[in-house]
């Protein structure tokens, strides 16, 4: 079975990640990935996340309102945070529900 040995430098980035690393080639283009190992810790930290109370979005929600500002963006040459958080009200008004969603 092939394998690849890495050096101290990666093996430091794998056990300091707290989460999955992608592996790419020089054109960077994914060629696998590296699973953290869940630790007790880590268990216990993904169980209170999951008992919060929200607000929670779907990747759908979350796309469209990246969309938004991107077009946004690319109108106007560019924003401010100020002016970002002006959008999302905006997007916000105009659609009320659109970045709520009850929890299953």
């Amino acid at each position: 079975m092939p394998e690849l040995i890495l050096n101290e430098e990666q093996v430091n980035l794998v056990h300091q990640a707290k989460g999955t690393i992608f592996v790419r080639d020089t054109n960077g283009h994914v060629v696998g990935r590296i699973e953290p190992e869940l630790t007790p810790e880590m268990i216990a930290e993904l169980k209170r996340r999951a008992r919060s109370p929200g607000p929670w979005y779907s990747g759908a929600q979350v796309q469209a309102t990246l969309r938004g500002l991107q077009e946004e963006w690319d109108r106007t040459g560019g924003f401010d945070l100020n002016r970002m958080k002006e959008l999302l009200a905006e997007m916000d008004a105009a659609d009320p529900g659109h970045m709520r969603e009850e929890r299953p």
